[in-house]
């Protein structure tokens, strides 16, 4: 744990950027928001958020995961390598959804 997560209480909520590409993009309205979320939040507590605010949002977001068709990467690392959706977030991180690339 980093000395700048140390001296965060518990109860302070954290700063994360969403990052949303492709077809979400239209969607969100912008590639870009910072959202503040409670210390010790996971990638699926983010959704929880959201889902509060924009549900149609949050399950084209669920139904594109589930079925491949988005990669949610967390500070540019996918978080299937990771511990998926409850994957931990902390003060300044990135979480970017994105569409699968393809290329030949």
């Amino acid at each position: 744990m980093s000395p700048r997560q140390e001296q965060r209480s518990v109860d302070e909520p954290i700063s994360v950027t969403l990052k949303v590409f492709g077809g979400l993009r239209q969607l969100r309205g912008s590639s870009a928001e910072t959202h503040a979320v409670p210390a010790g939040s996971t990638i699926e507590g983010l959704w929880n958020k959201l889902a509060l605010l924009e549900p149609e949002f949050v399950e084209k977001l669920r139904a594109g995961i589930a079925k491949g068709y988005l990669h949610v990467l967390l500070n540019g690392r996918n978080t299937v390598f990771l511990n998926g959706p409850q994957t931990r977030l902390n003060d300044g991180d990135t979480v970017a959804v994105l569409p699968p690339i393809g290329g030949g």
